[in-house]
């Protein structure tokens, strides 16, 4: 009687259907609250941070402080991408004024198709939107601003919702700016480089105080922009 063959083989791969997730628009509201959970979980983590500094483990509390900063980074990211598949779904329902940029997004004939053969549902547009945006980071200046102005909505006035004070020279365009492209470089440091400087391979300072500002400035900017969104709603 021959013996089974227990020779080990390569896995086959592809061998089964990937369930295909279905894609969710979420209200205005909804996407408030997604961010302010995952702004909740940032701030949760300054416990812990604090106890291991008072313990005196400042090294590992400090990158506590760090991480903090690159979640953050996260949920504004997030808050982005949702936000673009709230707002394109109400231009696209014709809610929203268009806009130059929508009318120039390129759309491949696999999408032409599936829109014709599913007349009666917008699924494919979300589809589309979660295809085209869905790997595109949207946290620097750049790439918020652009966004913004994708969705029809007003960085001038955001900016000031956001950063005008009385007497500051600087004009709240440039704070917000100068604002977010500290925090993406400095996120960018931290995953990339362990926080370390090219130049001598030291770790950049940082406090508790650095991350309760960066902060700070996220929780602004998205309650303007969910401000401006609002404004949009009503008109």
């Amino acid at each position: 009687m021959a013996g089974r063959n227990l020779e080990l083989r390569p896995r086959e791969e592809g061998t089964r259907d990937k369930a295909k997730i279905p894609v969710v628009r979420f209200p205005l509201d909804k996407i408030t609250e997604h961010f302010q959970e995952n702004i909740s979980a940032v701030r949760g983590q300054f416990a812990v941070a604090e106890e291991l500094v008072q313990g005196g483990r400042t090294e590992e509390g400090e990158n506590i402080w760090r991480s903090q900063i690159v979640f953050l980074e996260s949920a504004l990211d997030f808050f982005m991408h949702e936000l673009t598949k709230y707002g394109l779904c109400e231009i696209h329902a014709g809610s929203w004024n268009s806009t130059v940029k929508y009318e120039n997004i390129m759309v491949h004939m696999g999408v032409v198709e599936a829109a014709m053969r599913d007349r009666d549902s917008d699924a494919w547009f979300l589809d589309f939107i979660n295809d085209t945006y869905g790997t595109v980071t949207m946290a620097s200046w750049d790439t918020v601003k652009d966004q913004i102005s994708l969705l029809g909505m007003d960085v001038m006035q955001i900016a000031k919702d956001a950063f005008w004070e009385q007497g500051s020279s600087e004009k709240p365009r440039d704070k917000m700016k100068r604002r977010l492209n500290s925090l993406f470089q400095r996120r960018n440091m931290i995953a990339h480089q362990s926080d370390r400087r090219h130049a001598d391979a030291q770790k950049e300072p940082i406090s508790r105080e650095t991350v309760e500002d960066f902060i700070a400035d996220v929780e602004k900017i998205v309650a303007a922009v969910v401000k401006e969104a609002e404004r949009k709603q009503e008109a």
